[in-house]
């Protein structure tokens, strides 16, 4: 098959999508099921079970968000500002699975507390600035229940999960599980993580970038959605590296060689298909 033969990019990376979702399908079932089965090959989950709950959890939320991306990817022009925040929440919630896999079960454990913490919290807190301050209170003496239920997260500095940033957690990813997964994880990081901030947070280059990304000195309708198809292709791009590095923390960790080796073809796929100049490619029909 020539160059011009193949699919559009973003048509192409879409399908590459959904064949991570399906290795990643596959990780989730041996996690919450304990064994199965691929390539012949017996597959057997050895994370602690800490870690395998909460690793778990988050790799499955990053997983519903790039269905749902897998199919905003059909959309064209106005809609696509909104894969920015989803794109940011799937990269992160895979780097923080692949992180609470691969370090200790105790670190894991303060994640799960957390999750408690953060809900009691959620109903006793202060938010504002002076005169526009809202305080809520659930409990009636929440200083007390603080250092009696939640002791680890007293004392400034402590109301976190992980007091790591997320570069440093995918250095951790990569110290302990191999530097496939930390540099897969890197990777989405850098393609997407400042951009996509702007974008959330409102700011003026988010907008401006939004709107004028990719436009090649033409300011018309036909050459915004055009550059959006490109915004799209570069979210996906990003999603993919991010999905390819939780599987190489959680198959590389247990050592599960065949699946492994699936990974690694997945990602050299993503890797071809993303060095290629756009020329190589046909330009997708409207949806």
């Amino acid at each position: 098959m020539t160059a011009n033969e193949e699919l559009p990019l973003l048509d192409a990376l879409r399908g590459l999508g959904m064949l991570q979702q399906e290795l990643l399908r596959l990780a989730l079932f041996i996690a919450s099921q304990g064994h199965g089965t691929y390539e012949g090959e017996t597959l057997t989950c050895t994370l602690p079970d800490s870690q395998r709950r909460i690793s778990t959890l988050l790799a499955m939320c990053a997983g519903q968000s790039f269905e749902f991306l897998l199919r905003l990817a059909k959309q064209r022009g106005i809609p696509v500002r909104d894969a920015y925040p989803i794109a940011r929440s799937a990269v992160e919630s895979f780097v923080n699975a692949s992180y609470l896999l691969a370090e200790s079960d105790a670190v894991a454990e303060r994640a799960i507390k957390y999750a408690e913490f953060a809900a009691w919290r959620h109903h006793n807190r202060k938010f504002g600035s002076g005169e526009f301050s809202i305080e809520i209170q659930s409990d009636p003496d929440p200083a007390a229940t603080l250092y009696s239920k939640f002791p680890e997260f007293a004392g400034k500095g402590n109301g976190s999960w992980t007091n790591l940033d997320v570069p440093s957690r995918i250095r951790r990813v990569g110290e302990l599980t191999g530097r496939k997964a930390g540099s897969r994880l890197l990777g989405a990081y850098g393609l997407i993580y400042s951009l996509s901030s702007e974008v959330i947070h409102g700011s003026p280059f988010g907008a401006s970038f939004f709107y004028s990304a990719h436009l090649q000195g033409e300011h018309t309708t036909e050459a915004f959605v055009a550059g959006t198809v490109r915004q799209l292709e570069e979210i996906l791009i990003a999603l993919l590296h991010a999905g390819c590095g939780y599987l190489a923390a959680f198959f590389e960790k247990q050592k599960i060689h065949s699946a492994v080796r699936a990974e690694e073809k997945l990602f050299n796929r993503l890797m071809s298909l993303s060095t290629k100049p756009a020329a190589d490619f046909p330009f997708p029909l409207p949806h």
